[in-house]
């Protein structure tokens, strides 16, 4: 159900995603999670100490290790795995075919942070507990549907709480970026070394306009070369997997304004902005307030074994959901993009790999909600749909490959490296809030 990337690329995305508002809103957006600095750090601590835990010493039930690495390298081609009783927790056989259901219960026990399989699994209530569901339907012979969701107690911080840390973040950058330096080094130095072995911010530019907005242009390196010495495989898969991809993620309204744009291209990635009083701007042109609804457009290059592979012009929905008990991004992509695969591959090219943005599309979910007993649940949703052909049966086993390369050691050390990390952030918000 994931597409033909490095699939741990995702943890360095997760780690800019978590640590780039953090130091460079500094001071500003970490004590903005909540109304005082001891509140704040209360609910920090639930957010961060909740990731902490999904990586600290991980181990997997038979049941679900089976369950993983099949879905994984059967993912485009589901009717490999629908007879395999080892993986699923639930079967039944519908009139168009099959559904099937995998439900996996994770949390920490005596350090270890257990994945179990186990039927009707129920909604996270203790912090960093997990709820994973995988599911996949037989439409018609060769058509199959995924629908995956993934469910985390993350503490108790109001997910409205996210609006304030990220104004609080914007309104941070409209100053020197030499001031932001001082700041982020000063409030979160354990952070900074502990993320600087593998992400390290080179740059901070800050352009006054004369709206009274301003212009910001950040550039962090990637680099595994100063982890390798405590974590060789992971630097390893990270220099063959992350290092040379090639991305860009652009968010515009419909009046073709960018708001947003983030690039990586040599180990580089630039994040540019412009923000006026806590709130984006477009980057070009007159001020006006960012709509709820704005259009992603994302290419991406990456290398996977023998091949490059990837996709441009990959235009999708982006809606903001700001509800009184949920802050989400949803992505829906209902437009196939432009597809850069090998000449091998191209031979293979059928509506197959037309189908999964056919219909309602790829749909993609991401936020923050409030749960029935008050606790706050990270929530994590995609929909696609397959249709299995031999140019998804190759785009599959080439995504297999990474998968493969990843588990194991590499898996290992890339957990305790975040583990690190999100320790490291938990003390400097301690001594900051105190």
């Amino acid at each position: 159900s994931r597409p033909p990337m490095p699939r741990r690329a995702a943890s360095v995305l997760l780690v800019t995603a978590l640590t780039l508002p953090l130091l460079a809103g500094c001071r500003a957006a970490a004590l903005a999670h909540d109304g005082d600095p001891r509140g704040a750090q209360r609910h920090f601590d639930g957010l961060v100490g909740a990731f902490e835990a999904r990586f600290t010493n991980v181990t997997r039930q038979p049941k679900v290790l089976h369950g993983r690495m099949r879905i994984a390298r059967y993912a485009f081609a589901p009717s490999k795995l629908a007879n395999d009783t080892a993986i699923w927790t639930a079967m039944r056989t519908t009139r168009t075919g099959a559904d099937r259901v995998a439900e996996w219960q994770a949390s920490l026990v005596n350090n270890q942070f257990q994945f179990v399989a186990r039927r009707d699994t129920p909604l996270p209530t203790r912090l960093g507990e997990q709820r994973h569901r995988i599911a996949v339907t037989q439409r018609q012979e060769h058509d199959w549907f995924w629908h995956t969701v993934v469910e985390h107690h993350v503490g108790t911080m109001p997910p409205q709480r996210l609006n304030d840390v990220a104004r609080a973040f914007f309104a941070s950058a409209e100053r020197p970026g030499s001031a932001m330096r001082v700041d982020y080094r000063d409030a979160f130095p354990r952070t900074v070394g502990a993320l600087g072995r593998l992400l390290t911010i080179d740059s901070i530019v800050t352009t006054s306009q004369v709206d009274g907005s301003t212009l910001v242009a950040m550039q962090i390196r990637i680099t595994a070369r100063d982890i390798a010495a405590s974590y060789p495989a992971y630097a390893r898969f990270l220099q063959k997997y992350v290092e040379p991809a090639r991305y860009r993620f652009r968010l515009s309204d419909r009046l073709a304004g960018d708001y947003f744009d983030a690039q990586a291209v040599n180990r580089v990635l630039t994040v540019r902005f412009r923000t006026r009083n806590g709130t984006l701007q477009p980057l070009v042109g007159a001020a006006r307030p960012m709509p709820d609804t704005l259009i992603l457009t994302v290419d991406a290059m990456a290398k996977l074994g023998l091949f490059s592979v990837g996709v441009s012009n990959l235009v999708g929905e982006f809606v903001h959901v700001d509800t009184p008990r949920e802050r989400a991004w949803q992505l829906r992509f209902t437009r196939e993009p432009k597809w850069h695969l090998p000449l091998i591959a191209e031979r293979l090219l059928s509506s197959a790999i037309r189908h999964p943005f056919e219909g309602n599309g790829v749909f993609f979910k991401l936020g923050l909600r409030t749960g029935p007993a008050g606790q706050t649940i990270s929530e994590r949703v995609v929909d696609v749909a397959v249709k299995e052909s031999a140019i998804m049966r190759w785009l599959g086993n080439l995504g297999f490959t990474a998968m493969s390369d990843f588990a194991g050691s590499v898996e290992e050390e890339e957990n305790r490296f975040l583990v690190e990390l999100f320790r490291a952030m938990r003390a400097d918000m301690a001594a900051l809030a105190g």
